[in-house]
């Protein structure tokens, strides 16, 4: 469909070639050659200007398991929403808090509403639909030397980094399910070996794993906030975040053995992967 739109806009453009030469011509009349030669020249211009992603580039996006962080943006503004949304039952309640907080100088709890719901939907969708994501990504994979590609499709191919990422992509499907809040519950009440922790820590260093999802929760929150007037994030949110995605670590890895979630950790300190998911931090800025 891409490719057609494209080719329809090139012999629009061909089509205005031609007029234009006409209009210009010497006693009324252009040179077929000159027209036909101008038309050619500007549908050429225009194809050149049209991206054709790779096999390899999009194997990349794949492997990286990137993809995935445009379900954390719908996951973080659906919650974010919750918290705040406008239910008709609850505005006596919100209004006795409101006071509540005025007495006490704090500030006042803000409400969204449907019509603000479905504007920061709308908004969100403009750049983190799983589609719209891809095609970021395939932008900035494609800007990287194919050499490099190479190398890095090499090093997101191996296989205990494959099986990681078949883990976190099991873990993000469950996240909200009963088994998975039960093993947070455990986590927290009964936290793991300082040694465990460690390797989880390192882990999500290396990777930029928690770096990512605060980038990603930050778009969702500055969205709100253009939506919303006098909306805030929790004060501590970064923490938070980072608190979480250390939880989601150790649910996703919790049948992985020590040895092995080191060496996980170790192969995101390959310099073109590493470069790779720095590159990826600065577009979602």
């Amino acid at each position: 469909m891409l490719r057609l739109s494209l080719l329809i806009l090139a012999s629009f453009a061909a089509f205005n070639s031609y007029a234009q030469l006409e209009g210009k011509s010497i006693n009324g009349q252009a040179s077929s050659e000159a027209v036909q030669n101008a038309g050619i020249a500007q549908e050429g211009e225009l194809l050149e200007e049209l991206e054709e992603y790779t096999e390899l580039e999009y194997q990349l996006i794949e492997s990286s398991g990137l993809l995935s962080l445009s379900q954390q943006v719908k996951y973080s503004a659906q919650h974010l929403i919750s918290l705040s949304v406008d239910r008709p039952d609850d505005k006596t309640e919100l209004a006795q808090s409101n006071n509540r907080n005025t007495d006490d100088n704090a500030t006042p709890e803000v409400v969204i509403n449907h019509a603000q719901h479905f504007a920061i939907a709308k908004n969100l969708s403009k750049s983190w639909t799983e589609e719209v994501w891809q095609q970021r990504l395939l932008e900035l994979v494609h800007r990287i030397p194919l050499e490099t590609q190479l190398r890095i499709q090499q090093q997101l191919s191996q296989p205990m980094l494959q099986a990681a990422q078949r883990k976190e992509r099991a873990a993000i499907s469950v996240q909200h399910s009963p088994e998975y809040l039960l093993y947070m519950n455990k986590l927290r009440q009964r936290p793991p070996a300082a040694s465990r922790w460690q390797l989880v820590e390192n882990l999500d260093k290396q990777s930029g794993f928690s770096q990512l999802i605060i980038q990603v929760r930050a778009a969702v929150n500055q969205e709100i906030q253009k939506q919303v007037e006098g909306w805030q994030p929790e004060e501590f949110w970064k923490n938070q975040t980072r608190q979480e995605v250390l939880e989601f670590l150790f649910y996703a890895y919790r049948k992985t053995p020590n040895a092995e979630l080191k060496h996980i950790a170790d192969s995101f300190n390959q310099a073109e992967l590493s470069q790779f998911y720095r590159d990826v931090y600065k577009i979602i800025q």
